[in-house]
């Protein structure tokens, strides 16, 4: 399952990106993270690690990740390193007149049986997706 959906936020690059890098913002836009954390010292970069704490159909499920490549200014990757749904993603900034625009990229890897529920997955998420970064966007609009 891959979902990409792209946003323009009326805040400065620096704001959006600084925001979106600390990963304990999570469960502030994103509707289903009630916990999440940086698991390594240092600034946020190749190497940083963390998890979350996800509600998935009223159950918690923790994730573990890493960063694989970051671009400060322009986007960062990050992949599971355990979950029952491996996944990578991709968050990318561009300045834009009046603001961020914010893409964001993430691909679910199901294996065996999760496979076959591949398409009733995406149905569910896409829409959550597109519903968390519109909650992004009002949010850091609305912040001051």
């Amino acid at each position: 399952m891959q979902i990409e959906h792209s946003i323009v936020i009326k805040r400065p690059l620096a704001e959006v990106e600084a925001y979106l890098t600390d990963i304990s913002n999570d469960s502030q836009w994103q509707e289903d993270v009630f916990e999440s954390a940086i698991t390594t010292t240092g600034p946020i970069g190749e190497g940083t690690a963390g998890y979350e704490i996800r509600n998935i159909m009223g159950f918690p499920m923790r994730t573990e990740w890493v960063i694989t490549g970051y671009l400060p200014g322009k986007s960062y990757t990050f992949t599971s390193t355990q979950s029952m749904v491996p996944y990578e993603g991709t968050v990318e900034f561009s300045a834009v007149p009046g603001g961020t625009s914010v893409t964001y990229r993430f691909t679910m890897i199901p294996q065996g049986l999760m496979a076959i529920l591949d398409p009733v997955v995406s149905l569910v998420f896409t829409p959550r997706f597109m519903q968390n970064l519109e909650a992004l966007r009002i949010l850091l609009e609305e912040k001051q």
